[in-house]
């Protein structure tokens, strides 16, 4: 199966680690970014699941660029915590959602959880130092993905 669910568009990579999970899908609604792949043999670990440090990347992205996407600032992470809910197979749609919850002047806490083909795979939430206004728009990511 290699379809896109209705309303997500192909994103462009901000940079060579993104580009080493590509293509990756996003769709905006209101001030969230969700983001959506269909797992590649590249995402996973020689049993055939999607990678730790593959769902580790793509939540520290998505969390980070909402923290940008609601607060106007981003930038590394402090912390990051992950669990682990269950696989994703090579083929599966996955889908990742997250929320802002709170930011200072200085501090951005977000928490994030994606789907596989509809059932929890993962849950995570961390905190980024708000320091920089975000790379690109999630308009210019998309124009960009566009021109490609």
């Amino acid at each position: 199966m290699t379809d896109t669910p209705p309303g997500f568009l192909l994103i462009d990579a901000l940079d060579d680690v993104m580009g080493a999970f590509a293509p990756i899908h996003a769709k905006k609604e209101e001030d969230q970014i969700t983001f959506g792949f269909r797992v590649g043999a590249k995402h996973c670990n020689p049993a055939g699941n999607c990678h730790g440090g593959t769902w580790a990347t793509l939540a520290d992205i998505l969390m980070g660029m909402n923290i940008g996407c609601v607060t106007g600032k981003t930038g590394p992470t402090i912390s990051l915590s992950i669990d682990f809910l269950g696989p994703a197979r090579e083929g599966q749609w996955v889908e990742g959602r997250a929320k802002v919850l709170r930011w200072t002047p200085n501090l951005g806490f977000a928490e994030c959880s994606f789907t596989a083909d509809g059932e929890p795979a993962l849950r995570a939430n961390a905190v980024f130092r708000r320091k920089v206004p975000p790379y690109r728009s999630f308009e210019a990511l998309i124009s960009a993905a566009g021109e490609a």
